[in-house]
């Protein structure tokens, strides 16, 4: 009894010896592959501790380097669980002349921390909004060139890359909307008067929509989009008073159906170009990687706000 418990016991040391052998082999081998592992390693430790300008010198994948420039537009995990337990909702006119209340531009800010609850200084916010533009400008350009499918080096974009494209292109989309007609103007869609005194007035009670008409806050309502229009239709056709003639026919006729008047469409919606490329921009990320659930939905509800936007203002191929 004593033998065959000392063979089993002898047994057991032989297995625990070839175990610690084996575990100092695996150590010892991983060791020609330190310096690649901490390179990936390093990339993902500054991504996860939110540290993105780190991130953007040791990372070197075009998912990763994306990523950084996301979250330095303020897209990540824990800017998303913070605007989870948040809501945007229109506000309410208390003027009944401010129109419609587009708040799609809102519910990015909120996610973005960028909201006037968190930033409360119009500047600040501002100016914070045009740096997060930016930087989303800066991930898509990462990817957007990879989607086309091809066999070249580097390869198409994976499903990850393109809906991380979308929504970096459909973000920087609304905050450029944001930075062109949310800054508190409102008036009636096309100038009043005369040639050559042409003036684009405020909506009537303005003053008493002080608690809602904020600019930089998200919410474009439809009196700001044709304030914003209407100082642009005017001083395209002051720039045709040398052309009295010309200019008192598109006074007569600012738009020809939907389409603002040929004399002045360029001049006008030449700044509005950029919302046109991010829409072709983003339909061919949502045609190779169709979007569905709640999930993404602000970004096909970015995608509606920006197509409206450019109908309404007359501004069309």
């Amino acid at each position: 009894m004593e033998i065959q418990a000392l063979k089993i016991f002898n047994s057991i040391k032989l297995i625990l010896f070839l175990i610690l052998v084996l575990g100092v082999i695996t150590v010892l081998t991983a060791c020609g592959d330190l310096v690649k592992e901490s390179d990936a390693g390093a990339c993902n430790s500054a991504i996860d501790a939110r540290n993105y300008d780190k991130a953007l010198s040791v990372c070197t994948s075009r998912k990763d380097i994306a990523s950084a420039y996301m979250g330095l537009a303020g897209y990540d995990i824990i800017n998303l669980l913070k605007s989870s337990g948040t809501s945007t909702s229109t506000l309410t006119d208390p003027t009944g002349n401010l129109g419609v209340d587009d708040n799609i531009g809102a519910s990015i800010l909120n996610i973005l921390q960028l909201s006037v609850e968190v930033i409360a200084d119009n500047d600040t916010r501002a100016k914070k909004i045009a740096e997060s533009k930016t930087y989303l400008d800066l991930a898509s350009s990462k990817l957007q060139p990879s989607l086309a499918d091809n066999t070249s080096t580097p390869p198409p974009l994976d499903a990850d890359e393109i809906l991380l494209n979308t929504f970096a292109i459909s973000f920087a989309m609304q905050l450029n909307q944001i930075m062109i007609f949310d800054n508190e103007t409102t008036s009636g869609p096309i100038p009043t008067g005369s040639a050559n005194s042409l003036t684009c007035p405020p909506v009537a009670n303005v003053a008493a929509a002080a608690s809602v008409l904020i600019p930089s806050d998200g919410h474009i309502w439809a009196a700001e989009r044709s304030g914003t229009m209407c100082i642009r239709i005017k001083n395209a056709v002051d720039a045709l008073q040398d052309d009295t003639t010309e200019a008192a026919v598109v006074q007569a006729n600012y738009f020809t159906g939907e389409k603002l008047h040929a004399d002045i469409n360029d001049t006008v919606c030449e700044p509005f170009d950029n919302l046109t490329t991010y829409l072709t921009d983003l339909t061919a990320n949502i045609v190779k990687f169709p979007l569905s659930g709640d999930n993404t939905k602000v970004i096909t509800n970015a995608k509606t706000s920006t197509e409206t936007l450019i109908k309404a203002v007359g501004c069309k191929e």
